[in-house]
């Protein structure tokens, strides 16, 4: 029992504290020069396999780099250590506002998802103005939500609130790869950041199951001006995030080229790693070498995709005999009519998969031209294809390309092309894209040519 004070127990006392720190509402406070450094560790395990469970450990950091109006310029990166040695240092600039809204900079959307684990720490809360015990979040960039519902003060855990969360997936993605997540997040109400996460994702048999722990280790606090310069290395991080897309386009619109490109790659790099102060331990120059590493660890990839240009592009596309989804037989003949763009996935893609939804607003975007799209499933295994088109692929005209793979070898999903009137294919896209716009321009300006 704890001693009387005034009439009240000092457990008493604790609770009421708690009590009143659970009714603040949860708000993201952060100041220029704020940098909260995470320690995440998973283990992954299967219940049908006798080998230790693998794990692996990983360091996030979020890095505050400037006040924008209602929001803050924030840097999120994280890198993985394995036996002694880093990986590649990953990153992605965002604008964060109090409720958790996230607008992720256009430049990089294309491998966000590798940086799923550091947003993690970023959960959307409830809307400003709202201290509701359940909220839904809006669809993030991939139309995932989180289902909350604020579970209250966890004396346990310095008396952070308690939200438990699940996740939901509207395309079907998540469906279709078998995951099911869950998890509890810990919020410091009078900081204004997450301190701890603990989730759960399991497959939809029960065989495989990763635990992730989040825990926030430190707090550094950088000078305003410090702030400051990591801002404008920000904004050239992003132009050179701008410059690779172009670049990495350039290596299946000018195959040829393929190595003078990947060069000039690395010596964009190489620039903003000079540019970048280097007495200051900035983030960026870490992330520039970060790219220079994964551009040389993945040049075969780079190269097999300008493989599949010169075979492609500027050439007539295979004709074929093939079911849809529905048993029924199609020919090329019959549904390549004038401008189309036809678009390759896999079930074993989770990147093809995402590119669903992207697929349905370029169908969306294209309605006014009138050209169609076909989508291919260059699966073997024709009733997981159609499992796919079923949970992910509403919508949108199907055929069963799987028999197309053994001549086509398309070497990763999803890809892109656009046909003109003739049946040649005037140019390609490889990886997922938000929006597929240079598609549908293109395929929009044939169209209109077509018809003058």
């Amino acid at each position: 029992m704890g001693l009387p004070l005034h009439g009240l127990t000092l457990g008493a006392v604790l609770l009421a504290g708690f009590a009143a720190r659970a009714e603040q509402p949860l708000r993201y406070r952060l100041e220029p020069g704020d940098r909260l450094v995470y320690e995440r560790r998973t283990v992954f395990s299967r219940g049908d396999s006798n080998r230790p469970p693998e794990q692996r450990t990983q360091q996030v950091q979020i890095w505050c780099l400037a006040q924008e109006g209602d929001a803050w310029l924030v840097l999120a990166d994280i890198m993985e250590a394995a036996e002694g040695r880093t990986s590649p240092a990953r990153g992605a600039v965002l604008r964060l506002n109090v409720d958790g809204r996230r607008r992720p900079a256009e430049e990089g959307l294309s491998r966000l998802a590798e940086l799923d684990p550091a947003l993690d720490v970023l959960p959307m809360l409830p809307l400003a103005g709202h201290n509701a015990a359940d909220w839904l979040s809006p669809p993030d960039t991939f139309g995932r939500r989180w289902r909350c519902r604020r579970a209250g003060v966890d004396a346990n855990r310095g008396g952070h609130s308690r939200v438990d969360f699940n996740v939901e997936d509207p395309t079907g993605v998540l469906e279709m790869r078998g995951d099911l997540r869950r998890g509890t997040i810990w919020f410091d109400p009078a900081a204004g950041h997450v301190s701890r996460l603990e989730s759960e994702t399991l497959d939809s048999g029960g065989r495989a199951r990763t635990r992730t722990t989040v825990v926030l280790r430190r707090t550094i606090q950088h000078t305003p001006r410090w702030a400051m310069r990591r801002a404008a290395e920000a904004e050239r991080y992003v132009r050179a995030l701008r410059h690779e897309e172009r670049l990495l386009h350039e290596v299946v619109t000018r195959p040829a080229e393929a190595s003078r490109t990947l060069e000039q790659l690395d010596r964009l790099w190489s620039a903003l790693q000079s540019d970048v102060e280097q007495q200051t331990a900035s983030p960026f120059r870490r992330l520039a070498e970060g790219h220079r590493e994964t551009l040389r660890a993945e040049k075969k990839r780079w190269r097999t995709r300008a493989t599949l240009a010169e075979q492609w592009v500027g050439k007539a596309a295979r004709p074929w005999s093939l079911q849809d989804a529905a048993d029924q037989t199609l020919t090329s003949e019959a549904v390549r009519q004038g401008v189309v763009i036809e678009c390759f996935w896999s079930v074993d893609s989770t990147a093809g998969l995402r590119a669903m939804e992207s697929w349905r607003r370029l169908v969306a975007a294209c309605r006014g031209s009138g050209v169609p799209l076909i989508c291919y499933n260059m699966d073997a295994d024709i009733r997981r294809a159609r499992v796919g088109i079923e949970r992910c692929g509403r919508g949108l005209r199907h055929v069963l390309g799987g028999p197309l793979q053994a001549v086509e070898r398309v070497p990763e999903f999803p890809v892109v092309r656009v046909l003109d009137q003739t049946g040649v294919v005037r140019e390609m896209w490889v990886g997922w894209q938000r929006e597929y716009t240079g598609a549908c321009e293109l395929a929009s300006k044939l169209s209109r040519e077509g018809k003058n």
